[in-house]
C-alpha cells in the first residue's frame, strides 16, 4: 500500500503544469506493472483523484482496473466509472497518452454492448472524439467505434453530428472504411441519401490491394442508395476504383446488379420478381428493406421520367403509365413529390388532371444567394486544402522514392524532359473521337491479317539485301531513277536550298546495304546553317493525329510519344509507295534502326548478345524497358478506337491484328534511334522524326549543336568547321554511355557526361531509423538516396557518399548531425568506425568489379581485334568504361584507407551499416 500512496501522491502533485504531467507520464509507465492489483485496492485509489483534474493518472490507473474480464455483477459500475471519467477529463492530458485512452474508450464499448444497452455508451463515445481529436480534419480510431454505437442505439442525429467535418487526414485504412460505411448507414437511417452515397463511394473507390468484406458490404447499399437517390444505376465501377475492386466486386454482388439493370427498365413487375427470387440474400445482408425503399423510388422515378415528356396529364393516366393501382395513389405519390420538392405541379381536383411547372426558383433571394455563398466558401476551402496536401506529397522523401522507382525510363537526359508518365485515360479522349468512326467499324465485317515480319509490315526491313536492290530497280523503272532517293524526294517537296549531301560507308554485315549518312557537300563555318527542313517534312503527333488536343491527351495517358509515332509509320510502310512518306521510310528501313556504330539498340538484341552486357545495370534497364514497350504494345488497341483521325485513315486494320508484338518493338527501336527532342514547342510536337536527321546524323556527346525548331522548320546551324565531305555531327544531350546505348546503339568513350549510380539505404531494422531519416533529410538526402559518380570526378563522388554511410553507423543524435554535414574523410567518428565505413565502400566497388565476366586488360584485348562483333565490341566499351570508373573509385577509397592513423585496427561491428546497390 506504501507504493500505492506514493503513487497517488505523484499523480496528486504533478498534475498542474506541462512539465509536471511529462515527469509524471514517465512515473506512471514505470509503475504501470504493479498497477495491474486487484480491483477492490484501485477502485479505493481512483476515489481519491478527480478525473478533471488528475486526468492522466486516472486514466492509467482506470485503464489497469478495466483490463482483463470483469464480472457480469460489476461490469454496470465499471461502465458508469469509465463513462464519468470520459465525460470529465482533460483533453490536454489524455492526449499525453492517447493510445492508452483509445484503448480504454474500445473497452467501454465493448461493455456497452455486453450489457445491451448501447445507448448508455453514446454521448460519452462522442465526448471521447471530440477529446482525442487534434483537429476536425483528423480521422481518430474512435470515430468508427462512436458511430457503431450510434447504430445499434439509433440515436442517428448523435452521429450525423460527427460526420459533419471533412476528414482530410486518416491513420489507418480500417478506421476509414469503418467510418464510411456506418456513416453511410446512419444517413440511410436519417434519410439523408447523398450523403450516404457520398460516404460509400468512398469505400468503394477506396486504394485496397484485395477486396474486403467493408467494400463489399459497401458495394451493396451504394446500388441500392443510388438508386433510390438519383435512380441511377451503372453496371461499371467508378474509374477511380482499385483494381481489386473492378475485377471482383460485381461478381459477389450479382443479385444487387440484376435489381439495378431491371430499375434501368423502368418495369415495376420485373423489379419485383428480382427481388422475390433474391429476397433471401437480401434478408440475410440485412438490405431487404433498403431494397424495397429502392422498389418504392422507382414509382417516383418514373413520375418524373413522365414531367420531362408531358405538361398535363390525368391521375389515371399517371396510374396506368407507372403501374399503381388506382389514380388515388397516384395522387398520394405526386403529393409527396411536390412536398419533397422533386418536382412542381398543380392538381386540379375537379377534374382530376395534374399540370406540371417549371422550377420556380429564380436564385435571386437573399436565403439563396446565402446557400450558394456557403457552397463557394465550402469549395474554396476544400481547393485550399488539395493544393496543401499536394504540395506536402510531392515532397514526401516515400512518394518521390517510389514514383521514381515506379516510372518508366525513356529518358533523353537529365536536363530534357522525359516521356510523360501514363496514367489511365481520361474520358474526355471519347468525347473528341470522331462521332461515327465506332458505328462505322461495327457495321464493317472485320478482316483478319496474315503478318509476318517481312519488310512490308515491319518499320524495320526484315528482308534480304538482294530483295531490297530488286524491289529498288522496279520502282526505279516506273517512277524514275531518284524515285527512291531520300535527298531528291526531299527536294521536290520543298526542302530549301542547302549545305548538305548523303554519303554511305559499308556496313559490317555483308547481308545489310552500306550505311547512309549526312555530309558536308561544301565548307561550313562555325554558325553556318547546314539544312533547314520545312514542318510539311516533319513528323510529329500534331500531324500524325490530325488534332493537338487529342495528341495531348494520347501522350499523357496509355501510350508514349515513341509509341505513337511507331505505330503511325508501321501503318503508312503498309501503304508502300502509296504512302507520302515512302521515301522516308525506305530510307529508316535501310539503316535498321543503327546507330553510327553499325549497331542497333539492345532492344533488339538476342539473350546471348544481351550476356555481353553482364555486371553492367544496363542488362537489366533493357530487359525493364522492354516490358514497357509490352505494356504500350496491349494498349494499342484502345487508343486506336479513341484516335479518330488514325480510325478513318486506316478502318480495318486494328493494330494488334495488324502487328505482332516483335514488329511493334522493332519499329519502336527505330523510332527511339530517331526521334528528335524540340525543344520551346507544344507538347505535341516536341518528338519529332525529322529527315536529314538522325540516324543519317552521327550523335557527339561534346557537340553543341541542336535540330531547333524555328518559324515553320527544324533547322541545324553547326557549332565548328566541316571540310566538303565531312559526316555532320549533333549533341545528344548529357546523357551517360548506358543511355546512349540504350536508345541509340552507340557508346562515346569521350563521353564528359557519363557516369554510373550507386544507391543507398539506410537501414530499417535499425531502432534509430526515424531520427537518422530525418537527419538525412535536413540535409539534403533521402533514406535511399542515389549517388552519381561522374567520369573523372571518382574521388569527389567517394568523399561525398562518405558522410551518408557514416550516419548508419552512429548512435547519438547529435553526432549524427555533425557526421553528415561535414565533408570530405575527416570526421569525429572513432577510428574503427571510420574503417568500418571504408571497408564496407571498398568491398562494394570490389563486388561491383567482380560482378563483371572480364578484366579490363580482357577488353583491352578484344578491343584490339578488328573482326569483333559490332554488338559486342559496342558492349565492351560501356563495360570497359563503367569497370574504369568503379577502378577508380576504389583506389579513391583505398586512398582513404591508408590516410587513417592507425591501418591496422580492426573495423567495428555494423548490425545497421546502410546498404548499397
Amino acid at each position: 500500500m506504501n507504493s500505492a500512496e506514493s503513487l497517488i501522491k505523484s499523480i496528486q502533485g504533478l498534475s498542474a503544469s506541462p512539465g509536471d504531467l511529462s515527469a509524471l507520464h514517465g512515473i506512471l509507465k514505470k509503475a504501470e506493472d504493479s498497477l495491474r492489483n486487484n480491483w477492490d485496492v484501485q477502485l479505493a485509489t481512483l476515489e481519491e483523484l478527480d478525473p478533471s483534474i488528475h486526468s492522466l493518472g486516472y486514466l492509467y490507473l482506470l485503464e489497469g482496473l478495466t483490463r482483463g474480464s470483469v464480472s457480469k455483477g460489476k461490469t454496470s459500475g465499471v461502465v458508469l466509472l469509465m463513462a464519468r471519467f470520459i465525460n470529465r477529463c482533460d483533453a490536454g492530458q489524455i492526449r499525453l497518452a492517447s493510445e492508452k485512452f483509445v484503448t480504454l474508450c474500445k473497452r467501454f464499448k465493448d461493455r456497452v454492448l455486453e450489457l445491451e444497452d448501447p445507448l448508455r455508451g453514446v454521448a460519452p463515445l462522442v465526448s471521447a472524439v471530440r477529446k482525442v481529436q487534434v483537429s476536425a480534419k483528423c480521422l481518430t480510431a474512435l470515430h468508427p467505434d462512436c458511430l457503431q454505437l450510434c447504430l445499434e442505439a439509433k440515436c442517428y442525429k448523435s452521429g450525423f453530428s460527427i460526420l459533419s467535418d471533412d476528414i482530410l487526414e486518416v491513420d489507418q485504412p480500417r478506421d476509414f472504411y469503418l467510418y464510411c460505411y456506418y456513416g453511410g448507414m446512419i444517413c440511410i437511417g436519417l434519410k439523408r441519401f447523398q450523403k450516404a452515397s457520398e460516404l460509400l463511394y468512398n469505400v468503394v473507390t477506396a486504394p485496397m490491394y484485395q477486396l474486403n468484406a467493408i467494400a463489399l458490404e459497401a458495394y451493396k447499399k451504394y446500388i441500392l442508395v443510388n438508386l433510390i437517390h438519383s435512380g441511377q444505376f451503372s453496371n461499371s465501377l467508378p474509374k477511380c476504383a482499385s483494381t481489386a475492386a473492378q475485377r471482383h466486386l460485381k461478381s459477389w454482388c450479382i443479385p444487387y446488379n440484376e435489381v439495378g439493370n431491371r430499375y434501368n427498365d423502368g418495369k415495376i413487375s420485373e423489379l419485383e420478381a428480382v427481388v422475390v427470387a433474391h429476397s433471401s440474400d437480401f434478408e440475410k445482408d440485412n438490405n431487404l428493406g433498403l431494397v424495397k425503399q429502392a422498389v418504392a423510388s422507382l414509382y417516383k422515378r418514373n413520375i418524373l421520367r413522365l414531367t420531362q415528356k408531358y405538361v398535363t396529364l390525368s391521375l389515371q393516366d399517371i396510374a396506368n403509365m407507372v403501374q399503381l393501382a388506382n389514380a388515388k395513389e397516384a395522387e398520394m405519390h405526386v403529393l409527396q413529390m411536390i412536398h419533397d420538392g422533386q418536382i412542381h405541379a398543380l392538381i386540379n381536383q375537379k377534374d382530376g388532371m395534374v399540370r406540371f411547372l417549371e422550377d420556380p426558383e429564380q436564385y435571386k433571394t437573399s436565403e439563396m444567394i446565402e446557400v450558394m455563398d456557403s457552397v463557394i466558401q465550402r469549395a474554396i476551402g476544400l481547393s485550399k486544402n488539395l493544393i496543401a496536401m499536394d504540395e506536402s506529397l510531392s515532397c514526401d522523401p516515400l512518394y518521390l522514392g517510389k514514383v521514381g522507382r515506379e516510372r518508366q525510363k525513356f529518358d533523353f537526359g537529365d536536363d530534357i524532359d522525359t516521356v510523360p508518365q501514363k496514367f489511365s485515360m481520361v474520358s474526355s479522349l471519347s468525347q473528341l473521337r470522331n462521332r461515327n468512326s465506332l458505328s462505322s467499324y461495327r457495321s464493317v465485317p472485320q478482316r483478319k491479317l496474315c503478318v509476318s515480319s517481312s519488310s512490308s509490315d515491319t518499320l524495320i526491313a526484315g528482308g534480304s539485301s538482294k530483295e531490297d536492290e530488286r524491289q529498288s530497280k522496279a520502282s526505279s523503272k516506273k517512277e524514275g531513277d531518284d524515285s527512291g532517293d531520300l535527298k531528291h524526294w526531299l527536294d521536290r517537296n520543298g526542302l530549301p536550298p542547302c549545305k548538305v549531301l548523303l554519303k554511305e560507308r559499308p556496313a559490317h554485315d555483308q547481308n545489310h546495304k552500306p550505311i547512309h549518312y549526312v555530309a558536308a557537300s561544301e565548307d561550313l563555318q562555325k554558325g553556318d546553317v547546314a539544312f533547314s527542313v520545312p514542318d510539311s517534312l516533319v513528323v510529329t503527333l500534331e500531324r500524325v493525329l490530325g488534332n493537338e488536343t487529342i495528341a495531348e491527351l494520347l501522350t499523357t495517358n496509355k501510350l508514349s510519344e515513341l509509341a505513337c509515332l511507331a505505330l503511325y509509320l508501321m501503318y503508312e510502310k503498309k501503304q508502300g509507295k502509296k504512302s507520302v512518306w515512302y521515301p522516308y521510310i525506305r530510307e529508316l528501313d535501310r539503316q535498321r534502326g543503327r546507330g553510327h556504330l553499325d549497331v542497333e539498340s539492345p532492344l533488339l538484341w538476342s539473350e546471348a548478345e544481351l550476356e555481353y552486357l553482364t555486371g553492367s545495370p544496363t542488362k537489366a534497364e533493357v530487359l525493364e524497358r522492354a516490358e514497357g514497350i509490352k505494356r504500350e504494345y496491349s494498349e494499342l488497341d484502345t487508343v486506336w478506337f479513341m484516335a479518330g483521325s488514325l480510325f478513318q485513315q486506316y478502318p480495318f486494320d486494328i493494330p494488334t491484328e495488324a502487328f505482332s508484338f516483335e514488329i511493334f518493338k522493332q519499329a519502336f527501336a527505330a523510332v527511339q534511334s530517331c526521334v528528335v527532342h524540340l525543344q520551346n514547342v507544344s507538347l505535341a510536337r516536341r518528338f519529332a522524326l525529322v529527315p536529314l536527321g538522325p540516324p543519317l546524323l552521327a550523335y557527339c556527346s561534346n557537340c553543341k549543336a541542336m535540330l531547333t525548331a524555328v518559324d515553320g522548320a527544324v533547322q541545324l546551324v553547326v557549332d565548328r568547321p566541316y571540310k566538303a565531305g565531312d559526316p555532320i555531327v549533333v549533341w545528344c544531350g548529357p546523357q551517360p554511355n548506358a543511355k546512349l546505348l540504350l536508345n541509340y546503339g552507340f557508346v562515346d568513350e569521350d563521353n564528359p557526361y557519363d557516369r554510373i549510380i550507386v544507391e543507398a539505404a539506410l537501414s530499417t531494422d535499425d531502432p534509430q531509423y526515424q531520427d537518422k531519416r530525418l537527419v538525412a533529410q535536413r540535409n539534403g538526402k533521402l533514406s535511399q538516396q542515389v549517388f552519381q559518380v561522374r567520369v573523372g570526378k571518382e574521388k569527389e563522388a567517394v568523399q561525398d557518399m562518405l558522410p551518408y554511410l557514416r550516419l548508419g553507423y552512429m548512435s547519438d543524435p547529435a553526432e549524427m548531425q555533425s557526421v553528415i554535414s561535414s565533408q570530405g574523410p575527416v570526421c569525429s567518428m572513432s577510428p574503427c568506425m571510420e574503417k568500418a565505413v571504408l571497408d564496407q565502400l571498398a568491398d562494394y566497388f570490389m563486388r561491383r568489379l567482380a560482378g563483371y565476366p572480364t578484366t579490363l586488360k580482357e577488353d583491352d584485348a578484344l578491343l584490339a581485334d578488328p573482326s569483333l562483333n559490332p554488338r559486342k565490341r559496342v558492349a565492351t566499351r560501356l563495360v570497359r568504361l563503367e569497370k574504369k570508373m568503379l577502378a577508380a573509385c576504389l583506389v579513391a577509397t583505398v586512398d582513404l584507407l591508408n590516410e587513417l592513423p592507425d591501418t591496422t585496427i580492426s573495423p567495428c561491428p555494423a548490425p545497421y551499416a546502410p546498404s548499397l546497390k
